[in-house]
C-alpha cells in the first residue's frame, strides 16, 4: 500500500510542475484579438489584429520552431475550416519582450477553408494563439451572409 501511495504521489507531483510550467508561460502575458468587422459576406476578407502583451516587469522569450509565430482558425462549431499559416519553415525563431512591450500582428485572410472554397453562410470563431505550444487562445465570433 505503502509503494502505491508513492507511486501515486510521484505522478500527481510530475502532472502538477509539468502543468505548471505551462501555465506559467502565459501567466504575464495577455493575449488580445480584434477584428475590423464581426460580419461578413460570402467571398471576403477577415482583416484584424492579434497582440502580445508581457504584462510582468521582466523580460520574456518565447521559443518557437518554425517561422511562424502565431495561428488563426476558423472554426464552425468543433470543425476547423481554416487553418492560417498553411505553410511554415522549419527553423528555431524567438520572441523576446520586454516589460510591458507588445507585439502587434496584422492579418489579412480570405475566408475560404483550407481547399480554397469560399466558407458556407453561417456562425464561425475565429481563434488566435501563438504557436509555442503552451499558449492560451483568444476567439471572436464572426458570422458569414
Amino acid at each position: 500500500m505503502k509503494t502505491k501511495l508513492i507511486f501515486l504521489s510521484l505522478i500527481l507531483l510530475s502532472f502538477l510542475l509539468t502543468n505548471c510550467d505551462l501555465l506559467e508561460q502565459d501567466q504575464d502575458a495577455l493575449l488580445s484579438l480584434e477584428l475590423e468587422k464581426y460580419t461578413f459576406p460570402e467571398a471576403d476578407t477577415l482583416k484584424g489584429t492579434f497582440m502580445v502583451t508581457n504584462l510582468s516587469p521582466n523580460s520574456v522569450t518565447y521559443n518557437f520552431t518554425s517561422s511562424c509565430q502565431y495561428g488563426l482558425k476558423i472554426k464552425s462549431g468543433n470543425v476547423t475550416s481554416r487553418q492560417y499559416p498553411g505553410l511554415c519553415l522549419d527553423v528555431l525563431t524567438a520572441l523576446t519582450l520586454k516589460g510591458g512591450e507588445s507585439k502587434l500582428y496584422e492579418f489579412q485572410l480570405l475566408l475560404v477553408d483550407n481547399d480554397y472554397n469560399n466558407l458556407a453562410k453561417g456562425d464561425y470563431t475565429v481563434e488566435a494563439f501563438l504557436l509555442n505550444n503552451n499558449s492560451s487562445i483568444v476567439s471572436k465570433s464572426i458570422k458569414i451572409n
